[in-house]
């Protein structure tokens, strides 16, 4: 029987994810240009373009525009406790953070929301989508639920640029203090459209973590569930 010859964009491949799982670019985090990549090779720079595609649709490299491929071995850690921003946390990690508004609603809750918020589930609810982003490598998206009458004003303060949901319930309510209660975790089969948003492949593994947080005097404030891919995230736990 004749052994089929692999394509060489599928032998390029399988070398350069051997080179990232063995960590021979973790110095930089920055994969070599693909006209380095062409010489050392020997190939032609389509047949590395290839190669390239494959590793960022499997999720082991992004692209930062202008600048060339990166490997994805960011890794964000949740805090159950923590108070400060995303930004703020992304800053100390050292890496660059970006926060893109998706959108925003007023909706009727779904029974979960409504039970967690305290809410008749008559009443509406706002919601907010945002996917937040390090080093120009999508980290989550999040759903995030407010009582549409008690935080009106989040609807006339979304044009913040950078958003910054912090700055904004800052500047909307200067003298509010949140803090999160409870955070639920679960695995789940991304969806296609979180997958398209997450730069990852159908069906990858994702973490939800899902919050509720209240207010200095023990009122509901915001209900929401993030969700993290699940290759960038690890759980921060703080005992004292």
């Amino acid at each position: 029987m004749k052994r089929v010859e692999k394509p060489m964009y599928i032998k390029l491949y399988e070398e350069i994810l051997k080179n990232i799982e063995n960590k021979n670019y973790s110095i930089s985090e920055k994969l070599p240009s693909e006209n380095v990549f062409a010489t050392t090779f020997d190939v032609n720079r389509h047949t590395v373009r290839q190669a390239l595609s494959m590793l960022k649709d499997e999720g082991y490299i992004y692209t930062k525009k202008g600048k060339g491929n990166y490997i994805s071995n960011i890794k964000v850690p949740y805090s159950i406790s923590d108070k400060s921003s995303y930004t703020s946390k992304i800053l100390d990690l050292g890496y660059e953070p970006k926060t893109k508004f998706l959108g925003a609603d007023i909706i009727e809750p779904t029974n979960e929301i409504a039970q967690n918020l305290g809410l008749n589930k008559n009443l509406k609810v706002i919601e907010l989508r945002l996917l937040r982003y390090a080093n120009d490598l999508p980290i989550s998206v999040s759903y995030s639920y407010f009582d549409a009458y008690i935080y009106r004003e989040i609807i006339n303060n979304l044009d913040c640029k950078p958003f910054s949901l912090y700055k904004v319930l800052e500047k909307c309510y200067p003298n509010l203090e949140i803090t999160k209660v409870s955070t639920v975790f679960e695995s789940h089969t991304s969806t296609n459209e979180l997958s398209e948003l997450l730069m990852m492949p159908s069906n990858s593994p994702i973490l939800a973590a899902s919050t509720l947080s209240k207010d200095q005097d023990g009122n509901f404030v915001e209900y929401g569930t993030s969700f993290f891919r699940g290759d960038t995230c690890k759980i921060k736990v703080d005992l004292v």
